[in-house]
Order: C-alpha cells, then sequence, then structure tokens
C-alpha cells in the first residue's frame, strides 16, 4: 500500500535469532537483515539505508506477536525485551533524519504498532507479552522532543485481518491530528484514550 502511494520502502528486519521466520516481501521492497543487535551494527545499516534509498522520512515498527498461554501469568520474552531496546536505538539514530525530512517536506513520522489487544491492553480477554507496551511510552516521548515529526503509537488486536491492519495503519499515518499520540483497533473499532 505504501508502494502504490508513490513510497520508497525499505524493510529492516532483526536477525534470525529474534525472529526467525520473516514475512515475504512484495516486488520493489528491499530487506536488510541485521547480522547482530550491537548498536554500532544498527548504526552502520541505518547509514547504508540513507547511502543506498536516501535519507529516511517515515519510520514504522511492526512489533511481533508474541504468544502465551490461556491463563498463564504475564509473560516475559527476552526477544522482545530486545527488540523494544532496539528501537529506542532506532530512535536514536534516526533523531536527525525524521526531524530534517519534517523540516524539508512539512511531514515525517516515527509510528510504532503492536498488536496488544486492541483496546491498549486494558481489555484483559488477550495475554500478551507486557514489553512490547513500553513502545507506547517511547512514542509518547517522541512527541515532546520531536516537534515537527508526526508520531503515533497503534494498538491492533491480534484478531485483526492483515488487510484491515494496513489500512488502519495507513489511515494514522494520514491523520491530521498531531497531539494524539496513541490509537487501538479492535472490537471496539477505533478508540483512543481520554483524560
Amino acid at each position: 500500500m505504501l508502494i502504490e502511494r508513490g513510497w520508497k520502502v525499505v524493510v529492516l528486519s532483526f536477525p534470525p535469532s529474534l525472529i526467525p521466520q520473516q514475512s515475504a516481501l512484495p516486488p520493489g521492497v528491499n530487506r536488510i537483515t541485521l547480522q547482530d543487535l550491537s548498536e554500532n551494527h544498527l548504526q552502520q545499516q541505518l547509514n547504508a539505508i540513507a547511502t543506498n534509498y536516501g535519507n529516511v522520512g517515515a519510520f514504522i515498527h511492526l512489533h511481533p506477536i508474541f504468544g502465551s498461554k490461556p491463563n498463564a501469568t504475564v509473560p516475559y520474552f527476552p526477544e522482545e525485551k530486545a527488540i523494544v531496546k532496539h528501537i529506542f536505538l532506532m530512535a536514536k539514530h534516526l533523531k536527525k533524519s525524521l526531524n530534517q525530512a519534517a523540516n524539508q517536506n512539512g511531514r515525517s513520522c516515527f509510528c510504532t504498532v503492536a498488536r496488544l489487544d486492541g483496546a491498549f491492553g486494558l481489555e484483559q480477554k488477550v495475554n500478551f507479552g507486557a514489553i512490547g507496551a513500553g513502545l507506547f511510552g517511547l512514542t509518547k516521548s517522541m512527541i515532546w522532543e520531536w516537534e515537527k515529526v508526526f508520531c503515533r503509537a497503534i494498538d491492533i488486536s491480534p484478531d485483526v485481518n492483515a488487510g484491515d491492519v494496513a489500512n488502519h495503519i495507513i489511515a494514522e499515518l494520514h491523520d491530521p491530528n498531531r497531539y494524539l499520540t496513541e490509537v487501538a483497533y479492535g472490537s471496539q473499532g477505533r478508540v483512543t484514550l481520554i483524560a
């Protein structure tokens, strides 16, 4: 869907030790796979992306689903912790590029998509890995630190099919409300938090 809208898309994948099975990509989408989780290697790969494809003007993290057994305790996945830590590092290294894109193009984005329960983890019907919810805190912090960058954290229920997930992400990327940082899609449709 992004390619159809004229975006140049590059997928930065985590090492196979973290995510053993990668999703197939449509033609025209390039994949760069991290070989390890060192910050130095991440910075090298981000620099290679900028050199070969252009400066990064939008970042979308699709957090993997870490399932657990029903009625189990809150699950802890070391792989999930490593991924979330790396997203924080990506934010650190994309700060300059995303802010420059916002200044030059009028809009850039930093978006994280988690698959908790479609209700910010509040429905208590899905036993999800809670570490991924840390992405919401990161994204909320970014809106204050990166004033011109569009920042959005999205929670989409694991029950939502891939086509609808893509439509929801596209809709959020084009939402004119820059002050809304958290949105969820689940059994109640699109929901936000209110004070």
